[in-house]
C-alpha cells in the first residue's frame, strides 16, 4: 500500500529505473532479421551519423551499379570492351572510397572527389555509349546530383560547385548531341535499348531509396537529439543549479502531489525534514563564497545519496536550507536517516571542519502542503533555539506542538 506513493513522488532516479526495469532488454541488433543485419554491417560498421550511413550507402550501390552495367553490357552486347573496362575502374574506385570510409574516415572529401567522378567520367561516359538524349543517362545524372545534394549539404561551396556540374555537364552533353549526333553510339537493338532502360531506371530507384532512407533516418536521429536536449532542459528546469537537487519549486510540487494524494489514505504515514546549515553566513564571510559553494554541494551529494537509497526526495529551497521528502516513513526511519548524515558528514570533514545542521521534522501529511512546511519550520526553529546541531520532531497531537 506503500509503494505506490513511493513510485510517483520518489526522485528521478528511482522512476528512471523502474521504467527500465519493464523494457525490453533484447538489443536492437538481436531483434533484426540477418539479412538486414548484413546490409547494417555493411553500410553503418561504426558509425552512427546518417550522412556517414548514406555516403556509405551511395558508394556501396554505385559501385555494384556499376559492376551489374559491366556484366549487362557484356553479356547483352550493348557496348564494346573499352566502355565495360572503364565502368568496371569506376566501380572499383568507388568501391575503394567505399572500404575507405569503413575504417572510419570522414565523407566530406570522398562525397566531392565521388560525384566529380561519376558526372565528369562515369555519366559522360555513359551518355556516348547509350544513345545520348535516347538513352538513359539523364535519369543517372539526376540520381547522382540528388546524392550530392544531399550529402553535401553542410559544405556550402562544395553544394555550389557540385550543383555547377550537375547543371553544366548534361546541357554540355545535350549541345553536343545536337551538333555532333555521329559521336553518339546507338544501340544495337530496340531490345538493347529497353534492357538497359529498365536496368538503369532500377539503378536510379534503388539509388534514389538509399538517399531518401538516410534523409529519414537523418531526421531521427536529429528528432531524437532533440527530445533529448529538451529533456535535459526540462530536468534542468526542475533542478538546482549548483547542488543538481530538486529547486523549490519543484520540490514544492512534488510534497503538494503527495499531500493531495495522502488525503486519500489518512493513516499512511510520512515525513517531511528540513535541514538548515548551521551558522553557514558566517562560514560564508569567514572563508569565501567558493568555500561556501563547496559547503553546499558536499552536503547536497550526501544527502541525495541517503535519501534516494530510502525512496525518498531531495530538494534545495534556497540559501543553505533543504528539504526532504519520506514517503511511507516513521519516526524510526527518519530518525536513522538523519543518524546516518550526522555519521558520514563528521566522519568526512571538510577543510575546515564538518558540515553541522538544523533539522525540522513533521510527520503525517497536513491537509495542505503549506501547513506541512509551517510545521516543520517550526520544529526547525525549535531545533536553532534549543542550540542547533539537533533534529526536532514536530507532533500534531501534543498541544505545544514540538518535542
Amino acid at each position: 500500500m506503500i509503494a505506490a506513493p513511493v513510485r510517483i513522488v520518489g526522485g528521478g532516479r528511482d522512476k528512471r529505473r523502474h521504467r527500465r526495469g519493464r523494457v525490453d532488454v533484447r538489443s536492437e541488433d538481436e531483434s533484426r532479421h540477418p539479412l538486414l543485419g548484413l546490409w547494417y554491417w555493411l553500410i553503418e560498421g561504426d558509425t552512427q551519423s546518417p550522412e556517414q550511413r548514406m555516403n556509405r550507402s551511395f558508394l556501396f550501390c554505385a559501385a555494384v551499379g556499376c559492376f551489374s552495367g559491366a556484366i549487362l553490357n557484356y553479356f547483352a552486347g550493348l557496348t564494346d570492351i573499352i566502355y565495360i573496362v572503364t565502368v568496371t575502374i569506376i566501380g572499383v574506385g568507388l568501391l575503394a572510397m567505399w572500404v575507405y570510409l569503413r575504417r572510419g574516415h570522414d565523407a566530406g572529401h570522398s562525397a566531392m572527389v565521388a560525384s566529380c567522378l561519376v558526372a565528369i567520367g562515369l555519366l559522360p561516359l555513359n551518355w556516348f555509349y547509350n544513345q545520348g538524349t535516347q538513352g538513359p543517362s539523364l535519369l543517372l545524372f539526376l540520381a547522382v546530383g540528388g546524392y550530392a545534394f544531399c550529402l553535401l549539404l553542410v559544405e556550402p561551396m562544395q553544394r555550389l560547385v557540385i550543383a555547377l556540374l550537375f547543371l553544366m555537364v548534361p546541357y554540355g552533353l545535350i549541345y553536343l548531341d545536337y551538333r555532333f549526333p555521329d559521336w553518339i553510339d546507338p544501340y544495337p537493338s530496340d531490345a538493347a535499348h529497353a534492357i538497359d532502360a529498365a536496368a538503369t531506371y532500377t539503378i536510379c530507384v534503388v539509388l534514389l531509396l538509399v538517399m531518401v532512407s538516410g534523409f529519414f533516418r537523418r531526421f531521427e536521429s536529429e528528432h531524437r537529439l532533440l527530445n533529448e536536449y529538451a529533456e535535459k532542459l526540462r530536468e534542468a528546469g526542475l533542478r538546482d543549479s549548483l547542488t543538481g537537487l530538486f529547486n523549490h519549486g519543484s520540490f514544492y510540487a512534488l510534497a503538494d502531489a503527495y499531500c493531495r494524494q495522502a488525503e486519500q489514505t489518512p493513516s499512511e504515514p510520512g515525513a517531511l525534514i528540513i535541514y538548515d546549515l548551521d551558522y553557514f553566513k558566517t562560514v560564508n564571510d569567514t572563508y569565501g563564497h567558493v568555500y561556501g559553494d563547496t559547503t553546499l554541494k558536499f552536503f547536497s551529494r550526501v544527502l541525495r545519496e541517503l535519501v534516494d537509497a530510502r525512496g525518498g526526495t531531495a530538494g534545495r529551497c534556497g540559501g543553505e536550507e533543504f528539504a526532504v521528502l519520506m514517503p511511507g516513513a516513521r519516526q524510526a526511519e527518519v530518525q536513522e536517516l538523519d543518524s546516518r548524515l550526522r555519521d558520514v558528514l563528521e566522519a568526512q570533514p571538510l577543510e575546515y571542519g564538518p558540515v553541522r545542521f538544523s533539522g525540522g521534522v513533521a510527520l503525517e501529511p497536513a491537509a495542505s502542503i503549506k501547513a506541512w512546511m509551517m510545521r516543520a519550520d517550526q520544529a526547525l526553529y525549535d531545533a536553532k533555539c534549543r542550540g542547533r546541531d539537533r533534529t526536532v520532531f514536530y507532533h500534531q497531537s501534543e498541544t505545544d506542538g514540538v518535542a
